[in-house]
Order: C-alpha cells, then sequence, then structure tokens
C-alpha cells in the first residue's frame, strides 16, 4: 500500500501533501537539511507525478518555481505516495477532478469553475487516511514526525481528522490551507474550522515567518521549537 524506504543516513521526516507541479516545498527542505532528511510526498495526480519524476522536471517546469531536483529521489530521501488522503476509514476509491487551468488546484472535489477554470477530466484515485500511513510507519526509527504540510484543495481538514491519535501523538508541527470555499461540498475546510480542530488536538496556532497558511505546533513538542519548517 505505501513505500516505507527511508535511507539509514535519515535522522528526520517531514510530509509534503499536495505537491502540485514541482513539489516546491521538498526541494526547500531537502536543500535546508542536506542529508538528514526524508520526505514522503502524497499526490494523485498523474500529470504532477510525471512532472516530477520525469528527469526533464527541472528544465520544463522551472517557471513554476523550485522544482524538485532529480538526485533527492535518486538518493531516496524523496518518495511519492500515489494516492490521495482523506478521512476514510478503509482504502476507497474516489473521483478526482483535474483542473484545466492549473493541476495544482485539481481535488477530490469538483471546483467554482468561476474562480478556478473547467475541470478537463474526471480520474479515480486511491484514497487512504494518514492513520493508514502511520500504522504501518517504522515508529522504531523515529520518535516523530518533524512537520506536516497540507494543500490538498479542500481537503486539508478531512486529512487532519484521518490522522486520528498520531496527530497528537506523533506530529510536531502542521501547516494546513482552509480554502474550501473554492470547492463544491468542501466548506467545512476553512481556515476557522482548521484552527478550531487542530487547537482541540493540543496544538498551538503560531505565527511562524517561514509559512503564510495556518500553522500549529504541538504543545507535546514545544521543545523542538527549532526544527526548521517552510511553506510558501
Amino acid at each position: 500500500m505505501f513505500n516505507y524506504t527511508i535511507p539509514e543516513t535519515c535522522k528526520h521526516v517531514k510530509l509534503d501533501i499536495g505537491l502540485s507541479y514541482n513539489a516546491p516545498q521538498s526541494q526547500n527542505w531537502l536543500t535546508h537539511d542536506d542529508d538528514q532528511l526524508m520526505v514522503f510526498g502524497f499526490e494523485p495526480n498523474p500529470e504532477s507525478i510525471h512532472f516530477i519524476t520525469s528527469g526533464n522536471n527541472r528544465k520544463q517546469h522551472e517557471s513554476h518555481g523550485d522544482c524538485l531536483e532529480d538526485r533527492f529521489i535518486k538518493e531516496g530521501r524523496f518518495v511519492i505516495q500515489k494516492c490521495a488522503l482523506s478521512n476514510v476509514s478503509s482504502p476507497e476509491t474516489m473521483k478526482f477532478y483535474i483542473s484545466n487551468n492549473d493541476c495544482g488546484t485539481s481535488s477530490l472535489f469538483s471546483n467554482n469553475e468561476t474562480s478556478l477554470g473547467k475541470i478537463k477530466d474526471i480520474i479515480n484515485v486511491p484514497v487512504f487516511s494518514l492513520k493508514m500511513f502511520f500504522d504501518g510507519f517504522p515508529w522504531d526509527r523515529f520518535d516523530y514526525i518533524d512537520y506536516i504540510k497540507i494543500d490538498a484543495q479542500g481537503s486539508d481538514l478531512n486529512i487532519l481528522k484521518g490522522a486520528e491519535h498520531y496527530l497528537q501523538e506523533r506530529v510536531a508541527f502542521v501547516t494546513a490551507e482552509g480554502d474550501g470555499h473554492h470547492y463544491i461540498g468542501s466548506e467545512e475546510c476553512s481556515n476557522y474550522n482548521i484552527i478550531k480542530y487542530m487547537e482541540s488536538q493540543n496544538f498551538i496556532h503560531i505565527n511562524h515567518h517561514n509559512t503564510k497558511d495556518p500553522t500549529f505546533i504541538n504543545r507535546k513538542f514545544e521543545h523542538l521549537s527549532k526544527i526548521y519548517i517552510s511553506q510558501s
């Protein structure tokens, strides 16, 4: 179901959920943390996966921002889980709406075409929860996850809820986006509701100079406040 291969040199793990064309956040983290960091990316869109793994990503798509360097994939420090995440109790298959204008705005929810443009294709994708991923994670090697960044186009709150007890027990930092108003049926995914939920899970809403969307630190891991996080 998931690929948990992690090089022995890696001492830290971050999750990048929603990679867009070029996984720019992962590129930033991996460059900053040298050979100590492992990043698991989650992306259901075949177009995005192709752009990131094609080997020509940097040359062809550098106009979209920092592109993930091929070396991080070859070194095994960046692994894509080719699926979507949500708050599901068992593996499911769901419709995924691919945007015509920007594949980075594709979603499990159909979008408001007046703000994000037309849908060019609808495909079926596998959907899991973070709990399912964490159930098989090698916790014998890692006591916690440094950082989870979510940019999943209306699914962010569902993804957080799908982590269940692992969110409180095993995650230090989280950034998530409340943009559900752009998507049909995802109105619950708002900044207000994300903040409310995260505070109920023992997280503190913080203003961080390296992030733009709602960001949180787990009270359990406040002593790890110097962990490098970034989201733009």
